[in-house]
C-alpha cells in the first residue's frame, strides 16, 4: 500500500508542475482584521456579510463597519468546537431564516465527564440580535470527546439542507454504523423534518436523516448549482485527505479503507479500496488538512472560472482544484504561509472572500 502511495503522491506533484508555470496572478487585501477565528462566511440579500468566530460571536459586515450580533447560542468553545458554520436560507426575504452549526453541551455521563454534540439551529435577525431561534437537527449520542464535529451547511437547488457531522474521534463505533449521526453527511427539508425519499427512511435501525456515511470529519461541503453535485472534503488521519462527490446512500470508507495512517505512524487498515466503498476524486498524503471549499462561478477571475478552492490549515495556503468535466485534473498552491485557511466563500458580487485563523478575513484580487 506504501508504495501505491508513493506513485501517486508523485503523479499530483508532477501535475501541480504542469500548470505551476500558467499560475494565475492573484493577490488578496484584508477587509476586516478583528475577527480571531472566522469559521463561517455567507450573505444576506442587502449584501451584509455575516461572520462567524468560534468563539461563540457572530459579527455582521457592511459598509465598512463592524457589529456583533446578540442571541447566539451558546457554545462549547473548547478543542475544535465552538461556533461554527452560517448559512442563510435561499429564500431569506420571504422567511428571514438563518442557519448555525456548533458544538452544544449535553450534560454529564455516569463518569461524569460532559458530553458535546453537534447541532444545528435556525433564526431570525431583529435589528442585531436573533431571535426565534428553533432547533432543527441534535447529533446523537454526545460524546465527551472536542474534536471531529462536521460541520458545513449547505441547501440545494430543491431546497434541501445538507449538513455534515464528523465521528467525533470515535472512528470504530460511528461511521460504518448507520444507527448514529456521526460521520455521516445528512438531508433535511429546512425545518428539520425528513425527505421522504431519504435512502434509509425505510431501514428500522438507521437515523434517517442519513444521505451518505462512512466519513471522518468533514470541513469542507458546497453544492455546484450548475452541475446539481454536492461535493465534500474531509480529514483523514496522517495523510490520507480526501475530496469526494457525495451520492445518495453510498458509503465512503472510513475508517476500513483509508489513504491515511495513524498519527504515531502505526497502521489501522492495510486496504485503499474495497467493493460497496467509494473511492476519493482526489487524496492528499500528505495531509492539507482542508477546511472551507467553493467552486469559482463568477467572471471576477480569469482563469479560475469553474474550479474550486480549498483552504489548507496545516501547510497555511489557498489550495486551487483545477476541475474540467467534473473531475480535477491538477492542483497549486497560492499564499503560502498566509496562516490557518479556515473557510472559503463568494459572495453573490462575485468576488471570493477567505477567513485567516488569527488575521480575519480576506478578499481575493485578481491581477489579470
Amino acid at each position: 500500500m506504501r508504495k501505491s502511495l508513493l506513485i501517486v503522491t508523485c503523479f499530483l506533484l508532477i501535475i501541480n508542475l504542469s500548470i505551476a508555470q500558467n499560475k494565475l496572478n492573484l493577490d488578496y487585501e484584508p477587509i476586516i482584521t478583528s475577527i480571531q477565528t472566522p469559521w463561517g462566511i455567507d450573505w444576506l440579500p442587502n449584501g451584509e456579510m455575516l461572520v462567524t468566530d468560534r468563539s461563540g460571536k457572530l459579527y455582521s459586515w457592511a459598509n465598512g463597519e463592524l457589529k456583533e450580533i446578540t442571541g447566539v447560542p451558546e457554545v462549547v468553545a473548547e478543542g475544535q468546537g465552538g461556533l461554527l458554520d452560517v448559512k442563510v436560507h435561499p429564500k431569506y426575504e420571504e422567511n428571514g431564516w438563518i442557519y448555525f452549526s456548533f458544538s452544544k453541551a449535553m450534560g454529564k455521563d455516569n463518569q461524569g465527564k460532559a458530553l458535546v454534540t453537534t447541532a444545528i439551529v435556525r433564526a431570525k435577525l431583529q435589528g442585531n440580535k436573533l431571535v426565534e431561534l428553533a432547533e432543527v437537527f441534535k447529533a446523537e449520542p454526545a460524546f465527551e470527546t472536542r474534536r471531529h464535529y462536521g460541520s458545513r451547511i449547505v441547501f440545494d437547488n430543491e431546497g434541501y439542507l445538507y449538513f455534515s457531522i464528523g465521528d467525533r474521534g470515535k472512528r470504530e463505533i460511528n461511521p460504518q454504523s448507520l444507527n448514529n449521526h456521526c460521520g455521516k453527511i445528512h438531508r433535511i427539508n429546512d425545518d428539520g423534518s425528513i425527505p421522504k425519499d431519504n435512502p434509509f427512511i425505510k431501514n428500522p435501525v438507521a437515523m434517517p436523516s442519513i444521505y451518505s456515511f462512512g466519513h471522518r470529519n468533514p470541513q469542507g461541503l458546497v453544492y455546484n448549482n450548475n452541475t446539481n453535485t454536492l461535493w465534500e472534503h474531509e480529514h483523514g488521519p496522517k495523510g490520507g485527505d480526501e475530496v469526494n462527490i457525495i451520492q445518495k446512500g453510498k458509503n465512503y470508507g472510513w475508517p476500513v479503507i483509508s489513504y491515511g495512517i495513524n498519527y504515531n505512524g502505526t497502521a489501522f487498515t492495510d486496504i485503499t479500496k474495497k467493493e460497496g466503498m467509494e473511492q476519493p476524486e482526489i487524496f492528499w498524503v500528505p495531509s492539507i488538512a482542508p477546511s472551507g471549499m467553493d467552486f469559482v462561478t463568477s467572471n471576477k477571475y480569469p482563469g479560475l472560472k469553474g474550479d474550486l478552492l480549498v483552504g489548507s490549515l496545516s501547510f497555511q495556503y489557498l489550495h486551487r482544484c483545477k476541475v474540467v468535466d467534473g473531475k480535477i485534473t491538477a492542483q497549486e498552491e497560492y499564499f503560502k504561509g498566509i496562516g490557518r485557511v479556515r473557510v472559503i466563500k463568494q459572495a453573490p458580487d462575485g468576488y471570493i472572500y477567505f477567513g485567516v485563523e488569527g488575521k480575519g478575513i480576506m478578499k481575493l484580487i485578481s491581477k489579470e
